[in-house]
């Protein structure tokens, strides 16, 4: 596949230099609790015509306007019987002096010709009507016909899948997974993209933008086309300096071999995250023999987030040999490398992953700058994976951690070796095990140091029934959760109200609302 755009290619061994260190102003501030502000990864300078918008704004949708037009008059469409005057003398010729008694129309009884005459208004106004409905229904169904064909379903979620033909209707999937990724626009916006899957294991992305506060809602693909159904899912942006990123998506096919696919929206495409997405912008990537996982495999991805961040776009799996990468270079999927590690993953075990970027270009960037990946050992320990000048460095974090306990992380901060560092770097793991019943536990890195909480995160508890969770770097949270009265699931945003220089602001979280799916 041609790359999907003129992307800068570097070498993951490049040295920058102190001349490359970029603009004062450039890089996100520490902020207080109080006011949390997106952590991605660097903010592009604001344009001058930009307008301010609010850090802590709430991300459910504007409740829709209660105005209701007045009713209005109503009109007879039948014809009064005239009973006087000159009108009345003519129809009733040859009856009584009052008109009524023994008067005729076109020598039918007066009485009966205007019952005959409503009942055949009444007939023909039913005809006209039906045909009107009927021109409608048809219309409409054309019309849905076209978005289909253009792979829109429609602007914040008030449309359906691409089965509105159908008697069925779609609902988000119950055991879905969760994939997540955030950046800062030209503007200053935060950014967020969230993907999920449907019950027919169609993949759809709802994409936020704070310039207007709410969710939009975007197929991806549809079920049809050989997604497995509670398949693994990942998503990375790659960042184009001012322009909008490349996103890679991945997923898992449903054929007999678990093999990952690949797609990419490229930077030339302008993803939206103001109005609906068209799935046909979204172009399949090649890929190469032994791209294949395991059935339960989860999958993680990253893609370059900042000028001194690893430079490349990654994919990690667990094959039946243990952790595997690949690189996407936007020319395609490279071969894919077995992680030499000591210690080895569990099967089938949870994932998740973050990165670590440096505040300066010196010539010891290359060296800091790290992707981490946590998952569960063999050993039942939460490890922490540094991957980062070539060298592929596992660690045990302090926690022992059950099979199925899944996790969610993102980090705070720069890896600078320097004393005076501003924003020194920071991990906030989050793990939930269904099976432990306590709710979600927080694993935190500080100072360089790793400990654990004492106590449960009791602003998450209602990520505990269904286990299922997901972060990105703009410091939100998404949990699969029941919505109650048998009515299926839903998903539940919060933004962390941490401070990470104050430890005991780390199990402080704002419940936003629910993501809008569309469904």
């Amino acid at each position: 596949m041609a790359a999907p755009s003129d992307r800068d290619q570097y070498s993951t061994l490049e040295v920058a230099t102190n001349a490359d260190v970029m603009r004062e102003g450039k890089y996100p501030e520490v902020v207080s609790h109080s006011v949390p502000d997106a952590y991605g990864y660097y903010g592009p300078p604001k344009l001058d015509q930009t307008t301010p918008q609010s850090q802590n704004a709430h991300i459910a949708p504007s409740p829709a306007s209660a105005y209701i037009p007045q009713t209005a008059h109503s009109y007879s469409t039948y014809p009064e019987v005239v009973g006087t005057g000159a009108a009345a003398a003519a129809a009733g010729a040859g009856a009584g002096a009052d008109g009524s008694k023994g008067a005729k129309i076109c020598g039918i009884p007066r009485k009966f010709f205007w019952l005959a005459v409503v009942a055949a208004i009444l007939v023909i106004v039913g005809v006209v009507v039906g045909a009107v409905v009927g021109t409608m229904s048809n219309g409409d169904t054309a019309a849905s016909e076209n978005n289909d064909a253009e792979g829109n379903t429609g602007d914040e979620g008030g449309t359906t899948s691409n089965d509105t033909s159908s008697s069925t209707k779609l609902t988000l999937f119950n055991e879905t997974r969760l994939a997540s990724a955030n950046f800062t626009d030209a503007y200053g916006n935060d950014n967020f993209l969230l993907v999920y899957q449907l019950s027919d294991a169609s993949i759809r992305m709802s994409a936020y933008n704070s310039s207007n506060d709410k969710w939009i809602v975007s197929d991806v693909i549809n079920g049809t086309n050989g997604v497995k159904l509670g398949c693994s899912l990942a998503i990375d942006t790659f960042f184009q300096g001012t322009n909008s990123p490349d996103v890679n998506l991945y997923y898992q096919g449903d054929g007999s071999v678990t093999t990952i696919e690949a797609l990419s929206y490229s930077t030339d495409d302008n993803i939206s995250t103001t109005s609906a997405t068209p799935s046909n912008k979204w172009q399949a990537v090649d890929t190469v023999s032994e791209f294949n996982s395991m059935a339960g495999s989860s999958l993680v991805a990253y893609g370059k987030q900042c000028d001194f961040c690893n430079q490349y776009a990654y994919l990690f799996w667990q094959g039946s040999s243990g952790l595997y990468m690949a690189e996407n270079s936007g020319d395609g999927i490279k071969d894919a490398d077995l992680i030499d590690v000591t210690t080895s993953p569990s099967t089938n075990t949870s994932m998740a992953l973050t990165y670590s970027g440096t505040l300066i270009g010196d010539e010891g960037a290359v060296l800091r700058r790290s992707i981490n990946i946590f998952y569960r050992s063999t050993t039942s320990g939460l490890t922490q994976l540094r991957i980062g000048n070539g060298q592929n460095v596992p660690k045990y974090v302090g926690r022992d951690i059950g099979p199925q306990t899944n996790f969610a992380v993102f980090s705070t901060g720069f890896n600078e070796s320097d004393s005076d560092n501003p924003t020194p770097l920071g991990f906030q793991v989050l793990s939930i095990d269904p099976e432990g019943g306590d709710g979600v536990q927080l694993t935190y890195m500080k100072d360089g140091e790793w400990a654990t909480a004492t106590s449960e995160i009791k602003d998450l508890a209602d990520c505990q029934a269904k286990a299922m969770m997901a972060a990105h770097t703009g410091r939100r949270l998404y949990c699969l959760v029941d919505s109650g009265d048998d009515a299926g699931v839903e998903i539940i945003e919060w933004a962390w109200q941490g401070d990470p220089s104050d430890t005991t602001s780390y199990l402080n979280w704002e419940k936003i609302g629910a993501v809008n799916v569309g469904v």
